[in-house]
């Protein structure tokens, strides 16, 4: 190991370092950083979430370096203004897309369009999601939290397979909240006199850390999959899901910038295409688990998928029985 890297591992080992703005400032001095420069023309980017925070400063750096960058939002007015300041900022070109990537069906019906609109996807950046402290549903019955970082991701993915690169990239933004929590399938999807807004987030953020490893186990070397956390970032996501920490914590923050860096060199750097399924952080390969009780066992890891592909089939079950039960009450 070399002095950097012990460095980089104290540094790792202290956490608040580690995940605040000290990290990067440390790290770009150890490692010498440089900005990422790559040539993304004529790609395809998809960017969810990418109206504000550190979405938004993804999606700015992708259309910066030349790739045609999808803005989403769950509103349509944001997604497209959002994208049309996404592309005056960067010089490039983008497009707006109202989808809560919660909810099923506008999942299905953006990836047609995505199948219809674009040769292939070359970059999958898995970004929207929110954190809340009341348990809400999906008009699929889903809990909420799951939903938008977890299921409908995994949705999205499956249904691109097929439209992806061959040297595509499917991009995870996790959470070092995933630290917190072990991947326990039977109790990913919290009810009502059990749930937890912090908990329900950090059980779906290592979900995703997972289903990055899974997948790339799948597909073998290509596409590339990969899941990340950004630190604690100062974003309008934290503000509201989180006050109390934003208060105390404000200061060391990390600015929006700076949490969406390694995204964006994961999104390019050409270190980042020689593996897949790692988990990251400012731009290191990181460790997935702290402490043995939240290690994931090859077992909780194999039931992930068939689990997501079963409650995305009973979701959508109840959408249908639910669709009939309005239809059959209108027409008496």
């Amino acid at each position: 190991m070399t002095t950097v890297d012990l460095l980089d591992g104290l540094l790792e080992a202290t956490v608040v370092g580690s995940f605040s703005r000290i990290g990067p400032v440390v790290r770009r001095r150890l490692y010498d950083w440089e900005v990422p420069a790559a040539d993304l023309s004529g790609r395809e980017a998809v960017v969810t979430g990418s109206s504000s925070g550190i979405g938004r400063e993804i999606a700015t750096r992708l259309a910066a370096l030349g790739a045609h960058v999808w803005v989403t939002s769950r509103s349509e007015d944001r997604a497209e203004e959002a994208a049309a300041q996404v592309a005056q900022d960067s010089g490039g070109t983008t497009t707006g897309v109202a989808v809560d990537v919660g909810e099923l069906d506008q999942v299905r019906a953006f990836a047609d369009r995505l199948r219809t609109a674009t040769d292939s996807v070359d970059l999958l950046v898995h970004n929207a999601g929110a954190l809340t402290e009341d348990r809400r549903e999906t008009s699929q019955g889903m809990e909420a939290t799951l939903a938008a970082h977890l299921v409908g991701p995994y949705l999205l993915t499956r249904l691109l397979a097929d439209h992806l690169a061959a040297d595509a990239r499917v991009l995870f933004m996790s959470s070092g909240g995933m630290y917190t929590q072990p991947l326990v399938v039977s109790r990913l999807e919290m009810d009502e006199d059990d749930y937890r807004g912090a908990v329900a987030y950090a059980r779906a953020k290592r979900g995703q850390v997972v289903l990055a490893e899974q997948l790339a186990r799948e597909w073998g070397p290509t596409p590339v999959v990969h899941a990340m956390h950004p630190g604690w970032a100062a974003t309008p996501g934290v503000t509201a899901g989180l006050p109390v920490f934003d208060r105390v914590m404000g200061p060391i923050l990390r600015p929006a910038a700076e949490a969406a860096d390694t995204m964006v060199w994961l999104a390019t750097a050409d270190e980042a295409a020689r593996t897949s399924g790692e988990f990251w952080h400012d731009r290191r390969r990181r460790g997935t688990a702290y402490l043995p009780r939240t290690s994931t066992t090859d077992r909780q890891r194999r039931r992930l998928v068939p689990w997501l592909d079963a409650r995305i089939a009973q979701a959508e079950t109840h959408a249908d029985t639910q669709a009939e039960a309005h239809a059959e009450t209108d027409q008496a």
